[in-house]
């Protein structure tokens, strides 16, 4: 029997094929705990998830029994945090093996040096408020000594927010090299839905001094131009870029012909990450490239006009 479809059924078809897959990051990358802790990478005292001084093909958190991480493209850069990737944080249920405890740690490539001023920060996503972020200190060679467990917090949901942790009141003899993080530590184990996921972003230590300051993460080894968000668009859009050192940089948007259609950046700005806006109310739909250059350095992409 010859089986024969209309144009309505074939277009059902291929609409029930793409959102099969709609809710999969073509870019998500697991992060996986390596055999022994002491295998992770140390990460930089203070950095963010678009960074390329972190080697995210490698072991860089560890989660534990019942969590979940990956590094994933944004889902909401709009509002606090317009950055490429963040991590994403499950937390799974009790009958995968999740426990209320379900978080991770990750060491730090230098003692966390404890000030009256220290504090440590980190952007979150929340599908929940009213909940508690905890946050902890461990030693490395010694992972049972630890501060005791520190409570912030979150009063928003569905929204980037910075978490603040006023550690000033850690022990200062101790030589801390471990960060560990948990969500809702009372809300139970979770069951890796919606209302147990968690994004992540710009995780820092700050204990007031200048040199803490200087090594903000931000500032890239090379010329860093994101993809806009959002794309398409109609009529603005944010690019966000990072300098890998103070100069005089121009961020300029071409139709496909090569014609010049508009300046965005044409100054000297500092090192680390900067965001334009592009109002395209006067332009045609369709796609247009925009180009980043700063000292010998150069970076394009397209972007999307729909009118």
């Amino acid at each position: 029997m010859r089986l024969t479809f209309t144009f309505l059924q074939k277009l059902a078809v291929a609409v029930l094929l793409m959102a099969s897959v709609s809710f999969a990051s073509a870019n998500a990358q697991g992060i996986l705990p390596p055999d022994e802790p002491g295998m992770l990478q140390e990460l930089p005292l203070v950095f963010n998830v678009d960074t390329d001084v972190v080697d995210w093909e490698g072991f860089t958190m560890f989660p534990f029994e019942g969590a979940g991480l990956e590094r994933i493209e944004n889902p909401d850069r709009t509002g606090l945090n317009t950055t490429e990737f963040v991590v994403q944080y499950k937390k799974g249920g009790a009958g995968e093996g999740g426990q209320p405890w379900a978080g991770f740690f990750y060491h730090t490539d230098e003692i966390m040096e404890i000030t009256d001023d220290a504090v440590f920060r980190m952007k979150v996503w929340s599908p929940r408020a009213d909940i508690n972020a905890m946050l902890k200190f461990e030693l490395k060679q010694f992972p049972d000594v630890g501060t005791p467990d520190m409570f912030t917090p979150i009063t928003a949901a569905n929204q980037w927010v910075e978490l603040e942790w006023d550690v000033s009141g850690v022990d200062r003899t101790a030589p801390w090299d471990r960060v560990v993080v948990i969500m809702d530590l009372d809300g139970g184990a979770g069951d890796a839905g919606d209302n147990f996921t968690w994004f992540l972003d710009d995780f820092e230590f700050d204990n007031g001094s200048a040199t803490s300051t200087e090594r903000y993460a931000d500032v890239p080894r090379d010329l860093q131009l994101m993809q806009n968000y959002p794309n398409p668009f109609n009529p603005t859009t944010n690019i966000s870029f990072a300098l890998p050192q103070s100069g005089h940089a121009q961020l300029e948007v071409f139709d496909m012909l090569g014609q010049r259609v508009a300046v965005l950046v044409n100054e000297t700005l500092s090192a680390g990450a900067h965001t334009a806006v592009f109002d395209a109310s006067n332009l045609s739909s369709g796609v247009y490239l925009y180009r980043l250059q700063a000292g010998n350095q150069v970076q394009t992409r397209k972007l999307t006009v729909v009118k």
